[in-house]
């Protein structure tokens, strides 16, 4: 409300030349200034505590980090198979702080905003990963990892096939969430 006051007050005495609307319009420049100032140390400490990962944060790195070395098994015991540089994941917000680099692969987040993009640099084929979110089975944490094969039909069609998963367990130990194993299963 004293933002706009002070807007109202500056463009209202604009036509005036009198030295007490100068000194009142300098005055509000000031105080204007000052309050963008403040507004935006506080905005800036709030970001950088949005952008900590927290331990929830965590667990879903670990356990892309332990798909990737599923990844790299399957690949060292397949050869004729070409091992992908980038892993695409199906966006969802709760991976918001996953970094764009894990163990040599890049991650590629695909969402609405980017998804026909992407598939049409790698001719409408691809290998989607979809991450589940934190759940609980049979008393023990899991992250699930399931790619798709994944082909874009048109702007709002994509065909899914399943072939392979990875889940991902840990256990509560200490009030902490720890590794335990990754299995793997498939169709």
């Amino acid at each position: 409300v004293l933002l706009f006051s002070s807007i109202k007050l500056i463009i209202q005495s604009k036509g005036d030349r009198c030295p007490q609307f100068k000194m009142t319009r300098f005055l509000s420049l000031i105080l204007l200034i000052s309050i963008s100032i403040c507004s935006y140390g506080q905005n800036e400490a709030q970001l950088s505590d949005y952008l900590k990962m927290t331990e929830t944060d965590s667990l879903y790195l670990i356990a892309i980090q332990k798909y990737t070395v599923e990844l790299e098994t399957f690949f060292q015991t397949n050869p004729e198979r070409k091992k992908p540089k980038i892993i695409y994941i199906q966006h969802e917000d709760y991976l918001r702080l996953i970094p764009n680099q894990i163990n040599g692969f890049e991650i590629q987040k695909i969402g609405l905003a980017n998804r026909k993009k992407i598939f049409r640099a790698n001719k409408n084929k691809l290998e989607l990963v979809e991450i589940s979110p934190l759940a609980i089975e049979n008393g023990r944490f899991k992250i699930g990892l399931i790619p798709y094969f994944a082909e874009l039909k048109s702007s709002k069609r994509i065909n899914l096939s399943l072939s392979i998963w990875t889940n991902v367990y840990f256990d509560y130990v200490d009030g902490k969430l720890i590794y335990a194993e990754t299995k793997n299963g498939g169709i």
